[in-house]
């Protein structure tokens, strides 16, 4: 079965060396395992040029067979670790970089104390890409912004309140609250991680064309960024619950912004168990973790 892991894990990193550093090998041993594979198969299953690899028409046409078999295997790893009380199995996540860097660790860490032996793996990129994941079922589920996700079965973990944040020379740090009109002339700074589907979306349908200035991927550059008085940036309380930048103020939005944070799958009924043993889990103790009410200051 490795070698079919192998397989997937080029076609995604388009690259054998970079296959090898994910899946902890030598390059030499993805390049044996691909070689033994084509051999079993009688089938070239990539180019290999000085350009890098391409997938030949003949693997284009089995990858979707792969992937089967690779799922098909894991679902009867999770089988088998229900029959053996749950002391192993594979749970395939999908997240956005807010999530993996806040409260994710905290429940991994509180959960691994229970179930030692149950394997994680972790897809992270923007949402259209975790729901394009789960479309794929290239991961079990995603815990992601549920709004807009009325094709996939899901539910909400908590609402993450949305707040400018300002340089405490900014004009507007000391307010209680800011009105989204008062924004209008403003330079921001956007995570792209929202793909827009958070405040730009609203402010949008409210008439109020953001002047955007910087585009960043990461919350804690674009804090940086916006304690230096470089601009202001609409954050969720996730991006910035955990950080203490000493120069800055977040200050509430009127009307009042959120995002709804949840966990999004095709069928809760075809999980694996050990997948569904996790979503429990985290939703049964997400207040440990998220404890915020829309009235909490950050």
């Amino acid at each position: 079965m490795n070698k079919y892991i192998a397989f997937l894990k080029v076609v995604e990193c388009g690259s054998f060396t970079l296959a090898a550093n994910e899946l902890n090998y030598t390059q030499s041993a993805v390049s044996q395992m691909i070689g033994s594979l084509e051999k079993e198969l009688k089938i070239t299953l990539f180019i290999r040029s000085k350009h890098g690899l391409q997938l030949t028409y003949e693997g284009t046409k089995l990858l979707p067979f792969v992937r089967a078999l690779v799922e098909a295997n894991n679902n009867l790893t999770n089988r088998c670790a229900e029959l053996n009380e749950l002391k192993h199995g594979i749970v395939r996540i999908a997240t956005f970089g807010t999530i993996s860097g806040s409260i994710l660790p905290a429940v991994l860490e509180s959960f691994k104390k229970s179930y030692p032996n149950i394997i994680f793996e972790f897809h992270q990129g923007y949402y259209r890409e975790i729901e394009h994941w789960i479309s794929k079922d290239e991961v079990d589920f995603g815990i992601t912004n549920i709004d807009g996700l009325a094709k996939y079965q899901c539910f909400k973990l908590f609402d993450d309140q949305l707040f400018l944040t300002v340089s405490k020379n900014h004009k507007f740090s000391g307010r209680t609250s800011i009105f989204a009109d008062d924004l209008k002339k403003e330079p921001f700074i956007v995570l792209n991680e929202g793909d827009e589907q958070d405040f730009l979306y609203k402010l949008r349908t409210m008439n109020i064309e953001p002047d955007i200035r910087y585009r960043l991927c990461d919350d804690n550059s674009i804090l940086a960024m916006v304690e230096r008085g470089l601009g202001v940036a609409v954050l969720p309380r996730l991006a910035i619950m955990n950080r203490r930048f000493s120069n800055i103020s977040a200050i509430p939005l009127v009307p009042y912004m959120s995002r709804h944070i949840g966990i999004a799958y095709k069928n809760k009924n075809i999980l694996s168990p050990s997948s569904n043993l996790f979503i429990n889990y985290i939703s049964k103790h997400i207040n440990e973790y998220f404890p915020y009410s829309d009235t909490d200051t950050v």
